[in-house]
């Protein structure tokens, strides 16, 4: 998994398209209507980009994420999203060779 800052959503697509998980962490999260509770309590947010549909299932379920929906599916934006302590630990999995 690899860490991608807000600016960067294009080359984590890019990485995402070449095998890789991509973690693109965005603000703002709380500004969309509907949105979970865990997205109202925090400033920042992320897209986990990943073209492997098991591979990105069973990632969200490891981070925690207790109801898994996959957006875009099929396309070059298929990801999940992460709030709250799923996302924490997304981050604590980054590496620095992004693998």
């Amino acid at each position: 998994m690899k860490l991608f800052k807000e600016r960067e959503i294009l080359e984590a697509y890019r990485f995402a398209e070449g095998g890789g998980q991509a973690l693109h962490v965005f603000s703002g999260a709380r500004c969309y209507p509907n949105a979970p509770v865990c997205f109202k309590w925090s400033n920042e947010a992320a897209h986990l980009f990943d073209q492997d549909e098991s591979r990105l299932i069973k990632t969200a379920g490891e981070l925690g994420v207790s109801k898994v929906r996959v957006h875009h599916e099929g396309t070059q934006k298929q990801h999940i999203v992460l709030c709250g302590a799923p996302l924490l630990r997304a981050k604590g999995q980054v590496k620095n060779d992004g693998e």
